[in-house]
């Protein structure tokens, strides 16, 4: 068994077709068939059924499927430390943010990276966190900066934590509930609420908090990445918004939003950098986030 014939394993699995996995493992497909075919007389198993559907993988190919994907996983990780090791180069540096950080932090490490090392070259992705942690797991970014109780326990993720920053509800400066005192989060029903994509453990606290049942849906009127774009809608509208002080600082001392005096609320972002366990970071981007952890050092 070789490692060519893993990844033909695994295209077969998830195009679900011999025509479309020959196409993409570069084969015709009379030789991925011998090839699946060699594997099967090999293993001694039948590892994909015909059906009216497509190829699927039967219960034992589906797990040798799973365990390929972590050999190739861990094989692709060797490679890359073998070359970080060789190669001693700053070179290019891949990482995303989510809504926060992107609102908070990213122009200053985009242009403190440029001005610093002007030969590095920077990818920069905003984007959800699921999607970021995803990319991250599959190698297309080094590293992500989202909000740390995103991160699934059984991630194959390791977290450090950069900066954990008190939030609240912002509302334009004649809004009907702005300067009351004593307001509680189930105040806040009525009024439309907007905010980033919330992770599942901050959705829960947010419906407990506004009295919702257990089985009523979360009601918030906008989703959205972009927080200043939310920022501005609840400058213009009757909108709540949720947010750190750092996205709103401006426009509460400009007056055209002002934080709501809520004695439940509670609420808190925990910024951190996750990349890949057992894995060794690039220089660039070893050295991207130790400037994403001055800027966010107090």
């Amino acid at each position: 068994m070789n490692l060519r014939r893993l990844e033909q394993l695994i295209a077969l699995a998830e195009e679900g077709s011999f025509v479309r996995a020959a196409e993409r493992t570069h084969l015709s497909q009379p030789a991925l068939t011998r090839s699946i075919q060699h594997l099967e007389h090999d293993l001694g198993i039948r590892l994909f059924d015909r059906t009216r559907q497509g190829v699927v993988p039967t219960a034992a190919g589906q797990q040798l499927v799973d365990r390929a994907r972590r050999v190739l996983f861990e094989v692709r990780g060797l490679r890359r430390d073998a070359d970080l090791i060789r190669n001693h180069e700053m070179g290019e540096v891949r990482f995303g943010a989510g809504s926060y950080p992107s609102a908070i932090l990213l122009p200053d490490v985009l242009a403190t990276l440029m001005n610093t090392y002007p030969d590095l070259k920077v990818k920069a992705e905003v984007n959800d966190w699921a999607t970021l942690l995803d990319k991250v797991t599959r190698e297309e970014l080094d590293f992500a900066v989202v909000e740390r109780r995103a991160v699934p326990h059984d991630a194959p993720l390791e977290t450090r934590l950069l900066a954990v920053e008190a939030a609240g509800w912002y509302v334009r400066g004649d809004h009907p509930l702005a300067g009351q005192r004593g307001l509680r989060t189930r105040d806040l029903r009525g009024y439309p609420l907007v905010s980033v994509p919330l992770p599942d453990a901050a959705r829960h606290h947010l419906r407990r908090k506004l009295g919702q049942t257990h089985g009523e849906t979360l009601a918030l009127s906008v989703e959205c990445n972009d927080l200043l774009a939310l920022r501005e809608v609840a400058t213009r509208t009757d909108a709540v918004l949720s947010a750190t002080p750092s996205v709103c600082e401006q426009a509460v001392a400009e007056g055209r939003l002002t934080r709501l005096d809520i004695d439940d609320s509670h609420q808190k972002v925990e910024f951190a950098v996750a990349y890949l366990a057992h894995r060794t970071l690039s220089p660039a981007a070893q050295t991207a986030i130790s400037l994403i952890e001055r800027l966010v050092s107090p």
